[in-house]
């Protein structure tokens, strides 16, 4: 028998989701003045978490023959 796997995306996590993107903005809101080297280290984290998504959605894809 499989198991079911709980996840964020199914129905009913609305108010996880509702924090989680505040946080997000939080975080990602910047002053005014931040230096560009900043600005660019920020952009490729943001990108380099991008690619390891993607690359675990291709992996869970696969494990479950979609």
């Amino acid at each position: 028998m499989a198991s079911r796997i709980n996840t964020l995306i199914e129905p009913g996590h609305e108010a996880t989701w509702d924090r989680l993107n505040a946080e997000k903005r939080q975080t990602l809101t910047l002053a005014p003045d931040t230096p560009i080297g900043e600005l660019l280290r920020r952009g490729q984290q943001l990108s380099a978490q991008a690619a390891d998504l993607l690359q675990a959605i291709e992996r869970a894809d696969e494990r479950s023959g979609s």
